[in-house]
């Protein structure tokens, strides 16, 4: 047996060793064990005084302390029962291979738990539960991506039960893209947008994946955000050049050495 425990407090004087390996998840405001007991693990919650924190029929529950506490309890499982191990790279891989490759919704949403969701921060797209999410990739996302659409690696970070993939979108905007730039007609622009991915993986399915990128370089890229706006001033009008950064912050991302740090720190208000 192995124990994963959330608990107002350990109380008592603390044993030489356990019975069995341990975790313990405890409130903010609890006292604990000491960390030299062998085979157990300890983490204090910052973000709650209650141990129900992972329950979400509770006042107490907090969802992202909840889905913390589970990603440390998959590692210490896997160490003293010995797996199971999944491959989280080819989950994903074959994921998005459904989604911009063979742009099948039904073999999209085969890669992903029975109620997953997607969240796309910037423009606050997606869709949670399965119903919501396949209308959303029918109607919003896979069909309305433009046929050159690339995604080019970067970098990957691979934890426990979920991976962290920095790529450079790449497209050229001749359709609507609802997802990532709705509302604007096509503007013929190409773009080439850095993203985040955090994805998160249950057993052998996709979760949830949470997208990030700047909103601003879409729009600029775009040419719908101008690099400078009328800026208020008491004796003469003046151009404040905005702080956003074009296709030049994706070549930087690419290659460190391809294009100049800290230009903007020489721009704002002109004359």
């Amino acid at each position: 047996m192995r124990n994963a425990l959330y608990a107002w407090s350990y109380t008592g004087e603390p044993p030489a060793t356990l019975p069995i390996p341990t975790i313990f998840h405890l409130p903010s405001n609890s006292s604990s064990p000491a960390n030299s007991i062998p085979d157990t693990t300890i983490y204090k919650i910052q973000e709650s005084t209650s141990p129900y924190f992972v329950l979400p029929q509770t006042e107490s529950y907090v969802p992202t302390a909840a889905a913390v506490a589970h990603s440390r309890n998959i590692p210490f499982w896997r160490k003293h029962l010995g797996g199971p191990n999944f491959p989280l790279e080819e989950i994903w891989d074959e994921h998005a291979y459904f989604e911009f490759e063979i742009r099948s919704v039904a073999r999209t949403m085969g890669t992903m738990v029975a109620e997953p969701y997607v969240n796309h921060i910037p423009t606050m797209t997606g869709g949670i539960g399965r119903k919501a999410l396949t209308e959303f990739y029918r109607d919003h996302f896979i069909f309305v991506n433009p046929p050159d659409t690339t995604l080019e690696s970067i970098s990957r970070t691979v934890g426990a039960d979920r991976l962290v993939d920095e790529f450079i979108f790449h497209t050229t905007h001749t359709k609507m893209i609802d997802w990532l730039i709705p509302g604007v007609p096509p503007t013929g622009k190409k773009l080439s947008i850095p993203m985040l991915g955090v994805i998160n993986i249950r057993g052998d399915r996709l979760y949830h994946e949470h997208i990030w990128w700047d909103q601003a370089t879409v729009l600029l890229q775009a040419g719908i955000l101008p690099s400078h706006v009328a800026y208020p001033s008491k004796n003469s009008p003046r151009n404040l050049r905005l702080p956003v950064a074009g296709v030049e912050s994706a070549n930087l991302l690419r290659d460190e050495t391809d294009g100049k740090s800290n230009e903007m720190l020489e721009w704002g208000v002109e004359e």
